[in-house]
């Protein structure tokens, strides 16, 4: 039974290999930044052409996946997402495009690491606590708090905080900053 890693890495090179400009953005992210955390899926923010979506579906569907053109198609065309299962594993990839300026800054501002001896494009730190404030759930609120813990000495405070004020989620990051301290004095 191949691995959420094996998955990552077979969907990276591919992208790679098609240059394929994506960033991995959600659940993955947090777990790179050290948050411990269950997840099922990795989530892509992924500039693809119209008429690349074939050639993405034929490599999903060649690989073990259940991938559908039209699904694609239509969830790219209403600015939301795709599921696309392994067959195998059902692990998922839930794949988005590029709708707006948030996922405009996300891609720009991608960071390149290797993993898995692949080369993987993740959102930065700070992106990603910025991008779970705003989606504000419980879980979204604790995994940048994660993030913020473990990264806290590495995190370019500046940015993060000029980020927060432009989505409207620089109190929430206060918050944040208020249970931190909390968490430091124990």
């Amino acid at each position: 039974m191949r691995t959420i890693e094996a998955i990552l890495k077979l969907v990276c090179s591919f992208l790679n290999e098609n240059n394929v400009n994506y960033v991995i953005v959600g659940g993955f992210a947090v777990l790179f930044y050290g948050n411990p955390r269950t997840t099922m899926d990795i989530d892509f923010v992924i500039q693809l052409a119209d008429e690349d979506i074939p050639m993405l579906i034929k490599f999903l569907q060649e690989n073990g996946f259940y991938a559908d053109e039209y699904d694609m198609r239509t969830a790219l065309k209403e600015k939301s997402h795709c599921t696309v299962e392994d067959k195998e594993t059902m692990f998922r990839l839930d794949i988005k495009g590029v709708y707006g300026e948030m996922d405009e800054r996300v891609l720009r501002n991608k960071r390149r690491i290797e993993l898995y001896d692949t080369a993987v494009y993740i959102a930065l730190a700070e992106d990603t606590i910025a991008n779970k404030l705003l989606f504000g759930r419980e879980r979204d609120v604790e995994d940048a708090l994660g993030i913020y813990v473990r990264q806290h000495d590495a995190l370019n405070m500046e940015y993060l905080e000029s980020i927060c004020k432009k989505i409207g989620v620089y109190d929430a990051l206060g918050d944040l900053r208020k249970r931190y301290e909390k968490y430091e004095r124990r």
